[in-house]
């Protein structure tokens, strides 16, 4: 079977089981105290170009949500997202439950848009609703679509200007990061947004996220808040390590750049032969509209996940990963 379910069906790349390995008869303090975590932290302010940022791993995408979720927030305030976001219908009410309302704005594409936000903005006018306090987008979005520099800037200029913070949900950074469509770079990052991460899980780690701070406001007692949800390791030296060996070089990058170019051949040949997107091509993420009878013939060769309906159209998400190989992408095209 030919599978596209997702991008975190493995282990890890062989790279982080060999450094591991390298490192198993090591003793190191725990909760993110050790050398491998320090210098991992440095790795990746580094690659920012920005040392007055705070980093921290985290367990992975939902606890680094909640977290980015939290800071700074107040039990009357609420943060404001697509209807698509990851917070918002695949995380259980994680937010909710730590007794923040997340304001939905609906969109075609899983992005917001600054005219989007100042309609929403409007509505927050008495003491009968929320006070929003924060804006929570994801890059890519769960729709595969992914942000430009300017929207990104346009979206945290509207936020500076009414005093709410900007949360970037960076579960597939990398993945926008390496698109063609893409002109961000690792520099523009913090200048971007007041807090984001960079995803590890579905980028070829076991596990782990980390989460950067950049808006100072936000900084303050940030492992104290850690520990009380949950987020915080024993064994913290294990991401440390990780992500030490991910941003020692392109390892980071490789991996999605190689999801993205399978991704972009298999939503070419899928136009070519006849079938629509529902929605553009961005990254590792392909979404096709496809009839019930051809659902039931491609699931005799391929694993996938179907996302709703399109009128009379089931809508498809296949995801490739630095696992995928172009074999995988040719014989997919052939069955179909």
């Amino acid at each position: 079977m030919i599978n596209f379910r997702n991008d975190y069906s493995d282990i890890c790349y062989s790279e982080i089981l060999d450094y591991i390995k390298e490192h198993l008869d090591e003793l190191n303090p725990g909760y993110g105290t050790d050398s491998h975590t320090k210098i991992a932290e440095n790795l990746i302010k580094e690659k920012l170009g920005d040392n007055d940022v705070d980093i921290y791993f985290i367990p992975g995408g939902t606890s680094a949500n909640i977290l980015g979720a939290s800071l700074g927030m107040r039990p009357e305030e609420s943060i404001i997202s697509a209807r698509t976001g990851h917070i918002e219908d695949q995380e259980a009410g994680a937010i909710e439950a730590c007794g923040i309302k997340i304001e939905t704005i609906k969109t075609k594409d899983g992005k917001l848009t600054k005219d989007k936000l100042q309609e929403k903005y409007k509505t927050f006018t008495n003491e009968h609703h929320t006070v929003a306090r924060k804006v929570y987008i994801s890059n890519t979005t769960e729709v595969g679509t992914l942000y430009k520099k300017g929207e990104l800037r346009e979206i945290y200029d509207f936020c500076r200007e009414n005093g709410l913070y900007l949360f970037m949900d960076g579960a597939r950074l990398a993945h926008a990061l390496v698109s063609k469509k893409s002109d961000i770079k690792f520099k523009d990052l913090t200048k971007l947004c007041d807090i984001f991460y960079f995803g590890g899980t579905k980028n070829g780690l076991m596990f782990g996220e980390a989460l950067v701070i950049v808006n100072d406001d936000l900084k303050r007692n940030f492992r104290n808040l850690q520990k009380q949800k949950g987020a915080m390791l024993a064994k913290g030296f294990v991401t440390g390590l990780m992500f030490e060996r991910l941003f020692m070089d392109d390892l980071y990058i490789k991996g999605a750049k190689k999801a993205y170019l399978l991704a972009e051949k298999l939503s070419t040949s899928l136009k070519d032969k006849g079938f629509d997107l529902a929605y553009e091509f961005s990254s590792n993420q392909v979404f096709v509209k496809v009839s019930d009878k051809d659902v039931e013939k491609w699931e005799k060769f391929a694993i996938f996940e179907s996302c709703g309906k399109d009128n009379d159209y089931n809508i498809v998400r296949l995801v490739t990963s630095y696992k995928t190989s172009k074999e995988d992408i040719e014989k997919f095209i052939e069955n179909i």
